[in-house]
């Protein structure tokens, strides 16, 4: 590629945002484009070209919003619709981004964290989960675009095509204007950068899930290759958050392989993930393949922030002599929920779907933390219960409905778990009726409390950053997935 003319699209419309507050309570925005204009680029056999359509952007009177209202406004002047298009002769392949770059000059200004942007197809596929506006630290090679600017979307074209896109942005439901004095303003500039060169990696999120089996896909039915790719699930909203979907590995062995600093790691799966500072994003989230070792979580306490296991994994010689730095690189801070069944009870009826919702909840013990910002925790007792495929006898559905606590009866729950291990294993979770009560699922595959004083295998878990991409393998104990920063 060094000996290539390097051929760099920067192609730009500018949007205006502009709030104004009026009162205590009532927010008006108005959100405009620069006209009917095409912007392109013509090299050799590439064509590329960026066209704004009649469609602005005109909130007026609008309140702050949530992302239910906000991401399906469809009136006139609500969304803004544009065109990406190619026009490509022989073997060539063009990287393009999409981005939004703040401009506001004005002194009155709204912060961007209180702006969300969403991103679509013109077909309403959903490009970009709602974001509040975030500028990348880093420039991507591959598209051109630079650092300093918000990464709204990326892909590839390697022959003519024509993309139609359709942005909606809005004010964050969290903002209060109360105070705030009016005459606020927030302008961005919308680019499209694009680069030609070897196609770039895309996130290893968007790769998986393109694989993804839709969630009322019988287990049973599915073929050999779908059985091997993640499955779709649905949340509903808990204390601690949203509704949420999320997508998981599950049966007795799917190609979730990973390799990872320099060890066989298995992907649970691809999860929403707060990463302490209200900025959400879909990352992996893996596991490693075997125990480390057996340990104890604690003596005297199973508040997971302040137990000597946290410390060894986060802190001590696990982190700082076990973990190559380019696998530390790899790795992002995301909130960790700590709630626990409140009673003995609870604990032994519950079926997968309420751990679900007790690892989000609030119920803990008193002093103990809801949550956990932090780089290395453990699986939940969800995650382990969501992992199974049940059997030709004993099927799926049959298996979320039966408590995690009685799965020793129901061989086909536990031995079509690729999450159960040969081992006793912790899991993040502790009781919110005893200080010292950790949950572990036991080798003959169910789950139970113990103490925290007692041993039993420690399987490290993390979320990668979402940036993380896979650059070779297919997932298999074979040939595992390889991951790149």
């Amino acid at each position: 590629m060094k000996n290539k003319k390097e051929k760099i699209i920067i192609l730009s419309l500018i949007l205006i945002f502009i709030i104004a507050v009026i009162g205590v309570s009532y927010a008006a925005f108005s959100y405009t484009g620069t006209g009917n204009t095409v912007n392109s680029i013509t090299s050799g056999a590439i064509t590329m070209t960026y066209t704004e359509s009649d469609n602005i952007i005109t909130m007026d009177g609008a309140l702050p919003t949530t992302d239910k209202t906000g991401t399906v406004r469809l009136k006139e002047g609500e969304y803004f619709d544009f065109t990406i298009s190619s026009t490509i002769i022989g073997n060539v392949n063009i990287n393009y981004e999409i981005s939004a770059k703040d401009v506001t000059t004005g002194t009155r200004k709204i912060d961007g964290s209180n702006i969300k942007l969403y991103l679509t197809r013109i077909t309403e596929e959903e490009l970009m989960s709602p974001e509040t506006y975030n500028e990348e630290s880093a420039a991507n090679d591959y598209t051109g675009r630079p650092a300093g600017e918000m990464s709204l979307y990326a892909s590839s074209m390697n022959s003519s095509e024509t993309n139609n896109y359709r942005l909606r942005m809005y004010v964050t439901e969290e903002y209060n204007p109360q105070g705030d004095g009016g005459g606020l303003e927030f302008s961005i500039k919308i680019n499209v950068y694009g680069k030609d060169g070897d196609k770039m990696p895309i996130p290893a999120a968007e790769t998986l899930l393109a694989k993804a089996n839709p969630e009322d896909l019988d287990y049973n039915s599915a073929t050999s290759e779908q059985q091997k790719e993640m499955w779709t699930f649905s949340h509903p909203a808990t204390e601690q958050t949203e509704a949420l979907k999320d997508y998981r590995y599950i049966g007795s062995n799917p190609n979730n392989y990973v390799t990872f600093n320099n060890e066989t790691w298995r992907i649970i799966g691809v999860f929403t993930v707060d990463d302490g500072t209200g900025k959400m994003e879909e990352r992996l989230k893996i596991i490693r393949d075997e125990s480390i070792g057996k340990m104890q979580w604690d003596r005297g306490t199973a508040d997971w922030p302040n137990t000597t296991l946290n410390t060894y994994l986060n802190t001590g010689d696990y982190w700082t002599v076990s973990f190559d730095a380019d696998s530390k690189e790899m790795i992002g801070d995301a909130i960790w929920y700590l709630g626990g069944p409140s009673s003995y009870d609870n604990l032994s009826n519950a079926l997968t779907s309420n751990w679900y919702s007790y690892e989000r909840g609030t119920t803990v013990y008193s002093g103990t933390d809801t949550s956990w910002v932090g780089k290395i925790g453990l699986m939940y007792p969800s995650d382990y219960g969501f992992a199974t495929s049940g059997g030709t006898t004993v099927n799926r559905n049959v298996c979320l409905n039966k408590e995690l606590s009685n799965w020793s009866s129901n061989g086909d729950c536990y031995d079509n778990d690729w999450l159960n291990n040969s081992d006793s294993q912790w899991t993040i979770t502790h009781t919110a009726y005893n200080r010292e009560i950790v949950l572990n699922i036991f080798s003959n595959g169910y789950i139970e409390g113990s103490f925290s004083s007692n041993s039993f295998g420690v399987r490290p878990t993390v979320y990668l950053k979402s940036s993380i991409k896979i650059v070779d393998g297919d997932g298999s104990s074979s040939n595992p997935y390889i991951l790149e920063a």
